[in-house]
């Protein structure tokens, strides 16, 4: 991996970090933030923060694609380190309900939505330039590399959330958590502003090929291979919050865990997912991504309701952390095949706009509602067991995803 590759995807770790550093700071950052003057509980406003990230999420797929297939995968990849950097700062530097009133959650949720521009758009972003790349010898392993980088990310995000726990944390000294995020962006930002341009957009710039509206030439000859990214990139984060965000719910409750406890499972979570996503370079130098993540419907299709049935009829730490092996192991696999394929989908000059706006939508309605789907279908079914019927319906989306761009490759 050599410095270029080493810039793109240090990014990738940034806006992972900085998601998964606030993910689970939001408890700690609600009273501080959020007054129950304002009508409503102060958990519920740091949480409406949080999703603001998913929300500005489509809107950075549109606006970093554009500069990414205008302007070149450098500059947006520039722009993206800016836009995660800044709010770093400024949510380190914030001033509290206390001191300034209804501003204080207004400027927080202002700097959550410019953080989600630049997440998935980032990691697409990414994804593309090292794909782009003509001189690397092992371009899947990079790739895989690429991908699992984020769940390091979120692996330093949970080892600083493990630091929390500490009463040190509760004096005002969180600060430092989100100010020395915004230094890691400055350092990124640096390492970006001085690597090369993508060689194939160099390519497609002396030809005087780059279209002059990405996005919409994506919308109109592209529109099959959008709809199934949409699902595709969704289901990519289906079984991570199911596995860690929502699952998290039942091992405080269920199992009556403490944070710390839960905290550690997650950093093996997101650590072992990491190291899996880069081993399935191995399976992928041997066969199709299109077959395997063909496998991997299936394997959810057929074993995702049985596999909760069974966590819950006899709910341990063991069963729980099983159902987690289970989610995360089909996971890692089918991150890896869509970082191969989702490049190949998309013309040089409108990738940028046709991953990135897809991607990100498709983690944002399917991803992002993941928690709130799984509720409520617990809710409703009156089982824990519950969000292995949502499980079930992805994977069916997913299954008709791979076909539609099966059958459209075949042409």
């Amino acid at each position: 991996m050599n410095k270029n590759t080493l810039a793109a995807v240090l990014g990738v770790v940034f806006d992972s970090y900085n998601n998964t550093l606030y993910g689970f700071f939001a408890v700690m950052l609600a009273p501080l933030f959020f007054s129950p003057d304002l009508g409503f509980s102060p958990i519920i406003g740091s949480f409406t923060a949080f999703a603001a990230g998913f929300v500005g999420r489509p809107f950075g797929g549109m606006l970093l694609g554009f500069l990414g297939d205008r302007l070149g995968r450098r500059i947006a990849l520039v722009v993206s380190s800016l836009l995660a950097t800044i709010p770093s700062f400024i949510i380190g530097l914030l001033p509290t309900y206390e001191t300034v009133g209804v501003l204080a959650p207004f400027l927080l949720i202002f700097c959550r939505l410019l953080q989600g521009i630049t997440v998935g758009a980032d990691y697409t972003g990414a994804l593309i330039y090292v794909s782009e790349q003509k001189e690397l010898k092992d371009k899947t392993t990079v790739i895989c590399t690429s991908a699992a980088i984020g769940f390091f990310g979120g692996t330093l995000g949970v080892l600083v959330s493990l630091a929390s726990s500490s009463s040190w944390f509760f004096t005002g000294n969180w600060r430092y958590a989100f100010i020395s995020a915004g230094l890691l962006g400055v350092y990124i930002l640096f390492m970006r502003w001085n690597m090369d341009e993508s060689p194939c957009f160099d390519e497609v710039k002396r030809n005087n090929s780059l279209d002059p509206n990405p996005f919409l030439s994506s919308l109109r000859h592209d529109y099959k291979n959008i709809l199934a990214c949409i699902v595709l990139g969704g289901a990519n984060f289906v079984p991570v919050y199911l596995g860690t965000v929502y699952l998290n719910l039942h091992l405080k409750d269920m199992l009556e865990l403490s944070q710390h406890a839960i905290l550690v499972d997650n950093l093996f979570v997101y650590c072992i997912t990491g190291f899996m996503i880069i081993f399935c370079a191995r399976f992928l130098r041997r066969f199709n991504e299109l077959t395997l993540m063909k496998l991997c419907g299936l394997w959810l299709l057929i074993l995702s309701i049985p596999a909760y049935v069974l966590a819950y009829k006899f709910i341990s730490l063991a069963s729980l952390v099983g159902l987690q092996v289970f989610l995360h192991t089909v996971n890692a696999l089918q991150i890896a095949c869509l970082a191969i394929l989702m490049p190949k989908l998309f013309p040089t000059n409108r990738r940028y706009s046709g991953i990135a706006f897809s991607y990100t939508l498709g983690s944002a309605l399917l991803g992002g509602m993941t928690p709130l789907f799984a509720t409520w279908l617990e809710e409703h079914t009156q089982v824990a067991w519950g969000p292995g019927i949502y499980l079930f319906i992805v994977a069916a989306l997913y299954l008709i995803a791979v076909w539609f761009v099966e059958q459209s490759n075949k042409r």
